[in-house]
């Protein structure tokens, strides 16, 4: 990652001395002498901008009551374009149109498959820890450099995923499962632990939660973000124990501080190198000789249930619970649906999930299928996070071959306060009207038209939207409008969160036409026509207005 950027400084106009909190850093991770160096290595670093939280509660949305599958009929572009927006950074018009000409089903078929794992950023992903004695200070602060540079490149990797992803929920639900398990690099060390971390949610992000769990539970990223890695059975450590009940099964007033040191004691023993742990997924207990000696073998009484309990064990007394599939639900209806849930149909998700053995996917089917769903009410409800305006620019507009320059992306998300694998802390993203503020929204509207004319405060961009092949790839000719009004209308159908009214494709049209007549805007016009810097000012316009922040 680069150095501190004056051009971040002076655009977000944020205090000068900021810098990373790195009062939860683990003072003995790796060693006490690389956590020494390492924390005065963090401050001298740019940190993430993050929005202060909000707290304005959502309003309640007016929606008829239904879990009845949408009717056929109700299955349009429309429809299908509201789909696509909640499960992509943004869709392209074919896709709309190809989606909606399916029958729902194979449509949800779709979105839904497994796609295959990607391949790597790097070999270091399987790379060993070093033996971190041995080594100088200047050889650590080489090896920090090295290591900073892998989890940038790692983030980067990541973002073009988002943006090169098929029709497919796959990205969206990776970052879902990142934000719920939130696990900051900072803290974590190893960019080789967040990759691991990143592969579990990608394999198992649609499939078993039980399983997710696990794997995310005694994976190494998450031994060493919570605490896990250390505990012993004199001195247990609580974070994991209680951010395992509270964020990510049970949610507040489903359990008591009991329950929290009860199974604090069950999770101890586990370790890491940063690479591997000493959990067995075969027998699932831990080994070695920091089980023996650090595992508390005692009895403990948790959630009502005495046993000499495993952490393992403790996951599975938290799966009996109803609590957890309801909590499960609502997280997930509040990343697809709207921040103020709705109970019947969370207690609908929650029995499917139940039903089907803690599997994602019939809960997701369920849910997308739905009347309820697709209602007016909800179409243009959530505020689009920072990944989904960027990326979700980059891909509509074909641009994810193209070249940006140096960190381009990096930038952008220390910029508006979404920087992967960062979040700001074990809760992630607090989402909603965090994204939008004094700050951020008017670098939203600026970097989202910098992909039209170049002009980038965070550089020249070589590559910019081609208009012309844009264009083309809505227009039809067996259409009866003309068109200017099918661009006008096809550009809302992308670009707003919520349906054309008559007044704003008015003053679409009339940017777009300038005067003229809506049959003097020829699709074939040639590059070098005035035309195509009108289509550019309409771009524009759209990007600047509220509805374009919307999905």
């Amino acid at each position: 990652m680069a150095e501190k950027k004056i051009s971040r400084r002076s655009l977000l106009g944020l205090d000068l001395n900021r810098s990373y909190n790195t009062s939860n850093l683990n003072p003995e991770w790796p060693t006490p002498k690389v956590a020494s160096i390492y924390k005065k290595y963090l401050q001298e670093k740019l940190p993430v901008y993050q929005p202060d939280p909000t707290i304005e509660i959502p309003k309640k949305l007016n929606i008829p009551q239904s879990n009845r599958s949408l009717p056929r009929v109700d299955w349009n572009e429309a429809a299908a374009a509201h789909l696509l927006k909640r499960i992509l950074p943004a869709p392209r018009y074919e896709e709309i149109q190809l989606i909606s000409q399916q029958s729902l089903d194979e449509a949800l078929a779709q979105i839904l498959e497994d796609q295959p794992l990607p391949e790597p950023p790097g070999s270091w992903v399987t790379e060993a820890p070093p033996e971190w004695d041995t080594l100088s200070e200047d050889e650590i602060l080489a090896l920090l450099d090295t290591y900073n540079e892998r989890m940038f490149s790692l983030i980067d990797w990541w973002i073009m995923r988002m943006t090169q992803t098929p029709v497919s929920i796959t990205e969206s639900m990776a970052l879902f499962w990142h934000d719920h398990f939130a696990t900051s690099h900072s803290k974590v060390f190893y960019p080789q632990a967040m990759f691991e971390q990143n592969q579990v949610i990608r394999e198992h992000g649609l499939g078993n939660f039980k399983t997710l769990l696990r794997k995310i539970t005694f994976g190494p990223a998450m031994m060493i973000w919570l605490d896990t890695h250390g505990s012993k059975k004199r001195h247990p450590n609580e974070n994991f124990g209680r951010e395992l009940l509270e964020l990510f099964t049970l949610g507040v007033d489903n359990y008591t501080q009991e329950d929290i040191e009860e199974a604090s004691r069950a999770f101890t023993g586990y370790v890491t190198n940063g690479l591997l742990t000493n959990y067995d997924f075969n027998t699932q207990v831990g080994w070695g000789v920091w089980w023996d000696d650090w595992h508390d073998f005692d009895e403990k009484t948790f959630l009502g249930q005495t046993g000499n309990w495993t952490g393992d064990e403790i996951i599975n007394i938290i799966l009996e619970q109803s609590e957890t599939s309801l909590f499960l639900c609502e997280k997930i209806y509040k990343w697809y649906v709207y921040e103020t849930v709705d109970e019947n149909i969370v207690s609908e998700m929650a029995n499917i999930l139940v039903e089907n053995d803690y599997e994602i996917r019939p809960v997701l089917e369920f849910l997308f299928s739905t009347e309820y769903f697709y209602d007016s009410a909800l179409r243009g409800s959530k505020i689009r996070n920072p990944i989904s305006v960027i990326q979700g620019t980059v891909r509509q507009f074909d641009l994810s071959e193209s070249t940006f320059p140096d960190q381009f992306f990096l930038q952008i998300y220390h910029f508006l306060g979404m920087l992967p694998l960062e979040p700001p802390d074990v809760s992630g993203w607090a989402g909603y009207r965090t994204w939008i503020n004094s700050i951020s929204l008017p670098i939203r509207k600026l970097l989202s038209t910098s992909f039209i004319d170049g002009n980038s405060p965070l550089g020249q961009l070589d590559d910019t939207i081609d208009v012309i092949a844009f264009a083309n790839s809505m227009y039809n000719p067996d259409e009866s409008q003309f068109a200017s009004v099918q661009m006008v209308r096809k550009c809302s159908l992308l670009l707003f969160g919520v349906p054309l009214s008559e007044t704003m494709e008015a003053d679409l049209l009339s940017v777009l036409l300038d005067g003229a007549e809506p049959y003097d805007w020829f699709i074939n016009a040639p590059e070098n026509n005035g035309q195509w810097n009108r289509f550019r000012d309409m771009l524009r316009f759209m990007m600047k207005k509220p509805e374009f922040q919307l999905s």
